[in-house]
């Protein structure tokens, strides 16, 4: 079927967190939200169709983990990233989040090192910082209006005795990195010889832009597979952040049952009861959709760049590779980081996600949400230009 993306679909008085809670997360309630990374737009109709199905039974029990999670998710990743799963592999969780604490929870001490690439998204930073362990930062390297990895620094910090984990982004929340196989392969050689995890968060590795193509790390040899745990969710993709249910890919046994015991442990294993019916038909009825979503959200991204160019030179969007989020360099405007956000959010009123957020690597910066419609994308940008014109 057809999509329509232009839609304008009310959320507001809906308990949206985007919409209804961005005073009390972004700071001023009047702004137009476009901070948050779920979309403006109606999940897929077979989605839909399966909650209402579950919903007109009108029992809402608890559930268990039917063997269709396991098998969706297989029939998805092979189609979408060509890699091949195994039905043991796949652990149901509530969220990308949840693991994230778990793995730190369970293979690492109060006082041990976990590796991230700042500018991150922030709940990598919160994830390590609340389990009472300390961040050690590969942060990305910045230049010419791209990032790449420095090789040199995480060298060193795998090395480092109190380095058990590391934490991949990829694709990269928020600057928008692809990351290529050669790029990929070295990261991956350089925890297993350092005895440190990967945990690879690929939540979005379904939003991939025109040239690139996403990899997932653990699908290039049996020996990364062994040492990497592995985040996919239907969420980002289909719009169904709400209905907490992600996939995640533990080949490794003994660190499968160690995160499984940990999850028992803090009883966070049940799952929404329309999550695993919205999960199940979003990876196999709804292909359709992401190639629309995928055409729409290009567009947009062609849009912003465009208008920046002509009305905004002194901001600049980081190409993205991936992803509906956008990474904006503002360094030119001058302003410290609460002018910054003062600027956006309070005389623009255009709710973003704040650069600092996302580590010091993020100053200067600030992320926003382009899924959305156009006309929303317009209205923000021709907001930010008015204020733009008084600097």
């Amino acid at each position: 079927m057809q999509y329509n993306f232009d839609e304008v679909i009310q959320r507001k008085n809906t308990q949206s967190s985007k919409w209804d809670n961005v005073g009390a997360r972004v700071g001023n309630p009047d702004a137009l939200p476009m901070w948050v990374a779920d979309m403006d737009f109606r999940c897929p109709k077979p989605v839909v169709d399966a909650v209402r199905k579950r919903a007109e039974h009108e029992i809402y029990g608890y559930s268990y983990i039917a063997p269709e999670f396991r098998s969706s998710t297989i029939s998805w990743i092979e189609k979408r990233h060509g890699w091949q799963l195994s039905p043991e592999w796949i652990v149901f969780s509530t969220g990308v989040v949840p693991v994230l604490n778990t793995m730190i929870q369970t293979f690492t001490e109060p006082g041990d090192e976990v590796i991230i690439q700042r500018p991150v998204y922030y709940p990598f930073i919160n994830a390590v910082v609340d389990n009472h362990r300390v961040v050690s930062s590969n942060s990305l390297l910045y230049s010419g209006g791209t990032y790449s990895i420095d090789f040199e620094d995480l060298e060193k910090r795998a090395a480092s005795p109190k380095a058990k984990i590391m934490i991949l982004c990829n694709p990269h929340n928020p600057v928008g990195r692809v990351f290529t196989e050669d790029e990929l392969s070295r990261m991956a050689e350089i925890c297993l010889k350092n005895n440190v995890i990967m945990v690879s968060d690929e939540i979005h590795s379904d939003l991939i832009y025109t040239g690139h193509k996403h990899i997932p790390i653990a699908s290039l040899s049996e020996r990364f597979a062994e040492n990497t745990v592995t985040c996919f969710a239907p969420s980002k993709t289909f719009n169904t952040a709400g209905l907490r249910s992600s996939g995640i890919v533990v080949p490794n046994q003994t660190i499968r049952k160690a995160l499984e015991k940990q999850f028992a442990r803090n009883r966070s294993l049940q799952q929404n009861i329309f999550g695993l019916p919205a999960y199940v038909a979003a990876y196999t009825e709804c292909e359709d959709y992401l190639e629309q979503l995928l055409l729409y959200l290009e567009n947009n991204v062609k849009y912003l760049d465009g208008f920046l160019k002509e009305h905004m030179p002194k901001i600049k969007l980081i190409k993205p590779e991936a992803t509906f989020l956008m990474w904006l360099d503002c360094k030119e405007l001058g302003l410290d980081n609460a002018g910054l956000a003062d600027f956006l959010i309070n005389k623009a009123l255009v709710a973003v996600d704040r650069g600092d957020w996302f580590g010091p690597e993020g100053s200067g910066f600030a992320r926003m949400n382009i899924a959305c419609p156009r006309i929303t994308l317009r209205q923000g940008l021709e907001q930010i230009e008015r204020e733009y014109k008084k600097l």
